[in-house]
């Protein structure tokens, strides 16, 4: 890629982000295409892309860009978080345990357990849940959203 192309590539990928950020999805998610017929394995536009297919709804394509970005970097995190995400939003509980496994082992982690735990749930796994539960209540903020949905959870557990 020539230094050209990198400084036009930026300017579009701040683009994007300038639309994304003022509601202007639709532009963004073209100019992030644009980018990605230029540069088909552009990690930030495949995460960005991918963030917004999720964010309206559109699993399927969503989950196709996530994997891409995943096949590109592997070891990405979030991408691998939000992919599972996805797969649980679409009713695949099994591939989203699957897909978040690896971030089980990551120090002090607490979303990819806590939403093991749904998906556990919801394939009536209940001592499996509780065990990740546990886990995320251990490291995940006293003053996380998600504190009072987890301490519910295991209320309602310890009552089964």
């Amino acid at each position: 890629m020539t230094e050209k192309s990198t400084v036009e590539l930026q300017a579009q990928l701040a683009q994007a982000t300038s639309q994304a950020k003022a509601g202007k999805l639709d532009s963004a998610m073209q100019t992030l295409k644009d980018i990605l017929q230029q540069q088909p394995d552009h990690e930030l536009s495949l995460g960005m892309l991918a963030s917004i297919y999720l964010q309206l709804g559109m699993h399927v394509q969503a989950i196709a860009h996530y994997e891409k970005l995943l096949d590109c970097s592997p070891d990405n995190p979030l991408a691998r978080f939000q992919l599972g995400m996805a797969l649980l939003s679409t009713n695949e509980p099994e591939q989203a345990l699957a897909t978040w496994e690896p971030l089980l082992a990551m120090e002090n982690e607490f979303m990819a357990h806590f939403h093991s735990a749904l998906a556990l749930l919801q394939l009536g796994r209940h001592a499996e849940a509780a065990t990740r539960l546990r886990t995320a209540r251990e490291h995940m903020p006293d003053s996380h959203p998600l504190r009072p949905r987890l301490l519910e959870l295991q209320a309602k557990l310890t009552q089964h």
